[in-house]
Formats: C-alpha cells, structure tokens, sequence
C-alpha cells in the first residue's frame, strides 16, 4: 500500500474516533442511592465519634460529599476519611493527589506498601504514606474505589477509570483514608498493622454505599 493511502486510512480512523467522541451519550453523575450516614459508627469492635482532624486528613475542595469519623479501641486510635468524588472525568472537579496527606511541617516521607485482605480473597496492596513530623510519625493508608472495586496503585486506578468513562461513561469514585498516629500502636509497625484489622470490616461496611454508585460493579 503507497503512503498516500496509508496516511487516507489513519486520517479516516482519526475522523471516525472523532465523530464516535462526539455522539457518544455525556458523562453522568451517579445519584449514590445510599448515603454516607450507612457507615456504622461501629465497626468490629471499634466505636467512633463525628470528625477528624483535618491536620492528619486534608479536605479537598472537590469532594461532593464526606464522612470523617475518629474510631477508637483500647486506646488506639484511627482517623477515617470517606470522600465521593463525582465526574472524575472533569479535571476541574478530580480529587486532588496533593490533598491525600498533609505534607506540610513535614521532615520526612516514606512510601510503602501495606498487603491487606479487604474481601477474604487475594491481598491488595494499599499505599501508605508516612510522614514525619514534630509530634511524631503520622500514617495515612488509603484506597480509591470505583463501585466495589478496590485500587491501591494510581496507575490502575486510572485505566479502570478511562474504561468506566469509555464503556459505561460514568466516572464516580470514593476515596478512603485511614490516618493513624504511631502512638495508636507503639512501634510505627505495629501501628500499620491496625490497618489489617479495621480496614476489612470497613470495606465491608461501605459496601451499600459503593453499590449505589453503579460504578465498576464486581468484586475487588
């Protein structure tokens, strides 16, 4: 085939993605049939009181909603942030990566990877963020989900949101935040692995509300 019609065929392939982008049905903006109030201020033995300091757990201005509750169990203490973030799709109303911790007065951060079985199947590895600052080392472990689908890794998060976008064009995700002072478990180890006991029934609990999104419907 000559180059003339080589460069016919992609400019034609070019147009046609062109006309396809242009008629396909507008994003839409899930309605979230239950509300975040279906998080039980009790989980697994962790009982919870309204708020969390925004200090450990930055709000972002994009949030159509949130929930952030301070769960506590013999003296250990974990922040909990839910936030729905609606047309992902739209760059002006995306949650912000910069608002996942508080970097600020911050001396240090480490990133790590916490392996957690949220569903009783296959560990997910969360990404934990861990900064230290003036009163001590603050964790903050978090995940994003689209309906029941969990992803740790911003990269696959991304993909399955262009598909949800492409295919089903919807583009409604939650983001969960768990903040956890070293203290809460001693040795900043032992603090992590809060993360393994209340993250499981947390998923859980917010499986109602996730369903309703009718986003990336199936198990994590």
């Amino acid at each position: 085939m000559s180059l003339r019609g080589r460069l016919a065929i992609l400019l034609g392939l070019i147009g046609a993605t062109a006309v396809a982008i242009g008629l396909a049905p507008e994003v839409r903006e899930g309605q979230w049939g239950a509300g975040l109030d279906a998080l039980p201020t009790e989980v697994a033995g962790w009982t919870s009181t309204a708020g969390a300091p925004e200090w450990a757990l930055p709000v972002d201005p994009n949030e159509k909603a949130a929930l952030r509750r301070t769960y506590r169990r013999a003296g250990q203490v974990v922040w909990v942030s839910v936030a729905l973030f609606a047309r992902e799709d739209d760059p002006k109303r995306r949650g912000s990566i910069d608002r996942i911790f508080p970097e600020a007065n911050t001396s240090r951060i480490d990133r790590v990877a916490i392996p957690v079985i949220l569903n009783g199947a296959a560990p997910v590895r969360l990404p934990a963020v861990v900064g230290y600052k003036q009163g001590g080392p603050l964790a903050v472990v978090y995940w994003r989900q689209l309906g029941r689908r969990v992803y740790g890794g911003d990269y696959r998060y991304r993909l399955a949101l262009m598909r949800e976008i492409l295919f089903r064009r919807q583009a409604d995700a939650m983001l969960v935040r768990l903040g956890i002072p070293a203290e809460s478990g001693g040795a900043l180890e032992d603090a992590l692995s809060l993360v393994s006991e209340i993250a499981p029934p947390l998923y859980a609990a917010l499986a109602p509300i996730a369903a309703s999104s009718g986003a990336g419907r199936g198990r994590p």
